[in-house]
């Protein structure tokens, strides 16, 4: 707690030296809050929720995003105050994995999968098309940077979020989720500067243990709770060139460093592990006329997080993530608006690890590493990912007639690259202890074989390889909107070309809307489709070289055992995953919307009902089983995976929402009430998620495994009931700003293994059954408040709780080894503004 105070007051000391010479110059105590410059303000509303045929969209400002986003800096997790949005139910588990992983929280809009979303960075597309379903950085093959986001900035630099969730305009396509557009601040047109810093660690938090893993850990040591810190600190200057162009440039960074111990057999050490996520940003404003913008921009955000296998030594593993955006835009506002811009987007996934893998005998000098029988050295070698977008778009708005007709084009192209740049070996299958004295090895001594010692008689080879996947993607796009007295009408026909797949696809989209003889109120019917993109993780995977098992024996002369390498031969071949893509089609969603907005107690009131089919949805599924004969005579057998359209969704949604401001406080209500079926969890999952559908027990009979989980929910990021709150105040003239936020997720019963087993007819079957996860509340509180405020700027001090209330948040987790639970933490931090 020491380290803590002494950097929080260095922080406040590099922050303050402008105030305390002005305090000074002037005969005042700095000590006290001079005299207020400004006059207070309005809050903003907590979020602004669209009318009309834009009843599925809602805004939320500068200003909110500043008084409510969490410690963190992840802007996603602001989106928890929006009943149709839905996060992840073991988001607050306190792993070592997860205190570590600081990239955005993934979502699910609408029922859609979490990687069924447009996510677009001031309109430049930020999903990655590359494989995002492999968690495990110590994976022999697959990186792991890439998330369903693959382009994210932090909170410190982000102007305004827009979320549409239903009856979504022709503009936007590739989703059958929804459109999330995080968009960077303009510069000032005055000179401006900001520093925060904040920071958190274990001693600020107070962990929780569900009932459960108490009860499976028992009479066993309670498992070490994490140890770790986490810093967040940046700058940004507004410096306007003249009256008509503005300049802004941003820095941010943060940092996650976690204590990690190293298994049993390898001494119960403790060791280091960071991730780090940088952000620079650049933006220039030229205003050429009242109604012509010029615009570019700059954004550089690089992330790096170590991870290392606690039962091996030397396996560091870097996995890389984030990027590049830029983008040039002229634009046209008034009567007549138009806009064209050229972006580009570049996502590098790769990772840096340790090559060659060997598994040593632990009595041998080499191994002697662990108190093991073999000691793991080394690992699975660098493997190069990376995403490029170059998108060109264009836009046009006029009267026509006696509506508006809009029109728009855009097109990308895409390209995906993953290779293993050098070829990577894993050692294994140490000679005996007690042949040890007879070993020779004719090549010399190395790690695979010490005379005397040991000698290693397989390796498995990852050949270096280069796959790379391009697509040009075309969309075209026309809108007419028209209102005749009480009623509006909008129609729109989105047409979509992705040159991986090869199908045309027109999206209709249909709304009505009618103003109700009550001032303010609007009832909206809305009927679209929506398709979704090219998956190119198939196609990459479809590249990798076959796996390659080679193994040796011992020459013997006299009572000598010779290892040459000459001696190693074929012995087997595989293929980790063969996929074959053949005539898919797009995935798509149809979509019926109702929507009710109002004027009720001072306040906007918003009713949504939602209706989905989600359809010809990417699925694994098994094709042929392929026999193989080697070289050597030997025979090798695989499975043949396909890409079908067998994957399919349903959601039903009803939310209520209502907002209001009043002065100094602002409010949002919300609720949601909807159900979400899906064939799959992801596109990797097979459709019925084993390659045999074994028939099991359920409700005493005996069923299939598929017809039972039909009958379930989605089981993650799918919560029958959510209720959302959230308050922001300004007080005591806007020195003090607060905001409380809590949200509910009901529980729900889920059809799962029981780990028992059931008799019927004299055959024993594996027992399924009701499952209950109970309910979790979730309250947080964020606290600004002024030390200083003067004409050379204001110091903020920073407090952000999160768990307020100190819940255990998963209560139905048994996990024994790490079963840490995040319960009541804290963020400090300090903020300039001048």
């Amino acid at each position: 707690m020491r380290q803590i105070v002494t950097r929080a007051l260095l922080a406040s000391a590099t922050l303050l030296p402008v105030q305390i010479a002005t305090a000074q110059d002037s005969g005042t105590d700095a000590r006290l809050l001079p005299e207020v410059v400004a006059d207070g303000e309005r809050t903003d509303d907590s979020y602004v929720m669209g009318t009309g045929a834009d009843a599925g969209t809602t805004r939320i400002t500068e200003k909110e995003i500043r008084a409510r986003t969490p410690g963190s800096g992840d802007v996603n997790q602001l989106l928890k105050a929006l009943p149709t949005i839905q996060f992840r139910s073991d988001e607050f588990l306190a792993t070592r994995e997860d205190i570590q992983d600081i990239r955005p929280s993934d979502i699910a809009i609408s029922g859609g999968r979490f990687y069924e979303n447009l996510i677009s960075i001031d309109g430049i597309d930020a999903n990655a098309r590359v494989d995002i379903t492999q968690d495990n950085p110590q994976h022999f093959a697959e990186p792991t940077g890439a998330g369903a986001q693959s382009l994210w900035v932090d909170a410190n630099l982000v102007g305004e979020i827009v979320v549409r969730d239903s009856n979504i305009s022709a503009e936007y396509g590739r989703f059958t989720g929804g459109v999330l557009d995080i968009k960077t601040r303009d510069p000032k047109r005055r000179f401006g500067f900001t520093s925060t810093l904040s920071y958190t660690s274990d001693a600020l938090t107070h962990f929780k243990m569900s009932d459960a893993s108490r009860e499976a850990i028992g009479d066993d040591a309670m498992p070490e709770k994490p140890s770790f810190e986490k810093w967040r600190y940046g700058v940004t200057v507004d410096a306007p060139l003249n009256d008509d162009i503005g300049l802004l440039l941003g820095y941010n960074r943060s940092r996650a460093d976690v204590v990690y111990t190293r298994g049993a057999n390898y001494g119960n050490s403790r060791f280091g592990q960071s991730s780090v996520s940088d952000n620079y940003l650049a933006k220039l404003v030229y205003d050429i006329r009242t109604d012509l913008k010029l615009s570019g921009q700059f954004v550089y955000t690089p992330y790096e997080s170590e991870s290392a296998s606690a039962n091996g030594v030397d396996n560091i593993v870097t996995s890389h993530g984030g990027g590049i955006t830029s983008k040039l835009e002229l634009s046209k506002s008034g009567d007549t608006n138009w806009s064209i811009s050229a972006s580009l987007s570049h996502s590098d996934t790769s990772r840096e690890a340790s090559s060659d893998n060997y598994s040593i005998p632990s009595w041998t000098t080499n191994g002697n590493v662990c108190s093991a029988t073999n000691c793991t050295i080394g690992g699975f070698g660098d493997v190069d990912q990376w995403q490029n977008n170059y998108a060109l778009t264009g836009r046009w708005s006029a009267p026509f007639g006696p509506g508006r007709l809009s029109l728009g084009m855009d097109y990308q192209r895409i390209e995906a690259m993953r290779s293993r740049p050098d070829d990577n070996y894993a050692y294994s299958r140490g000679t005996d202890e007690e042949d040890a004295a007879n070993i020779v090895c004719a090549d010399g001594n190395s790690l695979t074989c010490a005379t005397g010692e040991y000698a290693l008689e397989q390796y498995s080879i990852y050949e270096a390889y280069r796959a790379r996947v391009n697509l040009d993607s075309y969309a075209a796009w026309a809108e007419y909107q028209l209102k005749l007295a009480n009623v509006s009408l909008r129609g729109g026909l989105r047409y979509d070309y992705e040159s991986f797949l090869g199908n045309h696809n027109f999206s209709p989209r249909l709304s009505a809307s009618y103003d109700l003889p009550w001032d303010g109120w609007n009832i909206t019917l809305g009927a679209n489709r929506y398709y979704g993109r090219s998956m190119l993780a198939y196609a990459l995977r479809e590249q990798y070289p076959d796996n390659f098992v080679y193994r040796r024996a011992a020459t013997t002369s006299s009572s000598s055992l010779i290892y040459e390498d000459s001696d190693w031969y074929l012995y087997s071949t595989s293929k980790s995953a063969s996929y074959s893509d053949g005539n898919n089609k797009t995935p798509y969603s149809d979509e019926l919307s109702a929507a009710l907005t109002a004027g009720v107690l001072g306040g906007s009131l918003r009713v949504k009902g939602i209706y989905r089919e989600g359809k010809d949805e990417f699925v694994r599924s098994v094709g042929e089983t392929l026999t193989t004969t080697l070289a050597n005579g030997r025979t090798t057998t695989y499975t043949n995976y396909v890409v079908t359209n067998d994957g399919f969704s349903k959601y039903r949604g009803l939310s209520l929402e209502w907002t209001r401001s009043f002065g100094k406080h602002s409010i949002a209500l919300s609720t949601n009430f909807s159900k979400t079926k899906s064939s799959n969890d992801d596109y990797i999952v097979d459709i019925e998620d084993l390659i045999e559908n074994p028939l099991v027990v359920f409700d005493g009979e005996v069923r299939s495994y598929a017809d039972v989980m039909a009958m379930n929910q989605r089981p993650d990021m799918a919560a029958p009931l959510i209720i959302n709150a959230t308050w922001t105040a300004n007080w005591l003239d806007d020195r003090i700003t607060t905001n409380m936020n809590l949200r509910y997720r009901s529980g729900f019963d889920r059809i799962e293994d029981t780990g028992q087993s059931a008799t019927v007819d004299g055959t024993s079957y594996d027992l399924y059954d009701y499952v209950h996860y109970p309910d979790a509340f979730d309250m947080n509180m964020n606290a600004q408040v002024e030390v200083i405020r003067s004409r050379y700027g204001t110091l903020t001090a920073d407090v952000r709780v999160a768990n307020l209330l100190d819940n255990t948040p998963s209560p139905n987790s048994s996990s024994t080894s790490q079963p840490y639970q995040y319960g009541r933490s804290f963020w400090f931090g300090l903020n300039y503004r001048f």
